[in-house]
């Protein structure tokens, strides 16, 4: 893999069947709802909640632990989310940087995903790759919120 693509950002477009608005709060505030954390999550069957506390996303366990996925870096309610991302690293590791922009199209919202920094992993390639599959189905199951 060259270092272009190992650095290059992922980048996911979708449109969901709803207003800029109801479109970055199903995101933000129901996230729990339609993120599907058995299989894209860092506890598992064992996780309870996900959901954004006092400017982080925060995975809860049902035995209370917790697990910080990312702090919010720019919350711009309808228009745009930009957040570090390191679900499952270590609070030294080197995060990634996960952004969101809702944006009117049709009767609908157009959602574009850029999740870059991947240079600044240690296995950036890899995790870049998983990343790349990985929103696809995070994305399609937001889709379908709807």
């Amino acid at each position: 893999m060259s270092t272009t693509e190992t650095t290059e950002a992922v980048r996911k477009t979708i449109v969901v069947d709803a207003s800029p608005e109801t479109a970055f709060r199903v995101f933000t505030d129901q996230i729990e709802t339609w993120w599907p954390l058995a299989t894209h999550g860092v506890f598992g069957d064992d996780a309870e909640r996900l959901a954004f506390i006092d400017g982080e996303l925060v995975e809860t366990a049902k035995d209370g632990r917790k697990e910080v996925w990312g702090r919010v870096l720019d919350w711009e309610p309808s228009r745009r989310l930009r957040m570090t991302w390191r679900p499952g690293f270590d609070a030294d590791m080197a995060e990634t940087e996960l952004e969101l922009r809702f944006t009117p199209e049709g009767e609908g919202t157009r959602v574009e995903l850029e999740h870059g920094g991947w240079q600044r992993l240690e296995n950036g390639a890899t995790s870049r790759s998983n990343y790349d599959g990985g929103w696809v189905g995070v994305l399609e199951k937001f889709r379908t919120a709807f």
